[in-house]
C-alpha cells in the first residue's frame, strides 16, 4: 500500500512540474535573423557552389529578409496577436527573393540551387496541399452515391 501510495505521489509532482513548463515541457527557440540567414545562405552555397563575395550578398538579402519577419512578428506579440501570415504578401516576397537570386547567381548556379530546392521538397513530402497522391495533383471528383429513399408504408 506505500509503495502504491508513493507511486501515486510522485506521478502526480511529475505531472505538475512538467505541466508548469511552457509549451508543455519544449524549449521553444528564440528567433534569430543571423542564424537564419546564415543557415539559408549555406544551402545555397552546397547547392549552387557559389563564390564567397556571392555568399555575402546571399546572406545580405536572407538577413534583411529574416529581420523584417522578426519586426513583424514583434509587432504582433506587442499587440497581443499571433502573426498573420497573408498568402499573397509571401507569394510576392517569394517571387522578390527569386528575382534577386537570379541577379546574384549564374543562371547555371541558379539551375543547380533549383535542382536542390526541388529535392529538399520532396524528401519533406512535396507540398501540404489536399492533392497530395493524386496524379498530376488532380482533385477527387467522384461524386458521393445518392441516398436511396426508403418506400414509405
Amino acid at each position: 500500500m506505500k509503495k502504491l501510495f508513493f507511486t501515486m505521489m510522485l506521478a502526480a509532482i511529475s505531472l505538475t512540474s512538467f505541466a508548469q513548463q511552457p509549451n508543455g515541457g519544449r524549449q521553444r527557440r528564440e528567433f534569430n535573423p543571423e542564424e537564419m540567414a546564415t543557415r539559408r545562405a549555406t544551402q545555397v552555397k552546397e547547392a549552387a557552389q557559389i563564390s564567397d563575395e556571392q555568399y555575402q550578398k546571399v546572406y545580405d538579402l536572407y538577413l534583411k529578409q529574416a529581420q523584417e519577419a522578426q519586426t513583424k512578428m514583434k509587432e504582433a506579440q506587442e499587440k497581443g496577436e499571433r502573426p498573420q501570415f497573408d498568402r499573397e504578401a509571401m507569394q510576392k516576397q517569394r517571387e522578390a527573393n527569386e528575382a534577386a537570386l537570379k541577379e546574384i547567381l549564374t543562371p547555371e548556379q541558379m539551375e543547380a540551387y533549383n535542382k536542390a530546392q526541388q529535392q529538399r521538397q520532396q524528401r519533406r513530402g512535396g507540398m501540404r496541399s489536399g492533392r497530395q497522391g493524386r496524379p498530376n495533383g488532380e482533385l477527387n471528383t467522384t461524386e458521393r452515391p445518392q441516398r436511396r429513399e426508403r418506400p414509405q408504408q
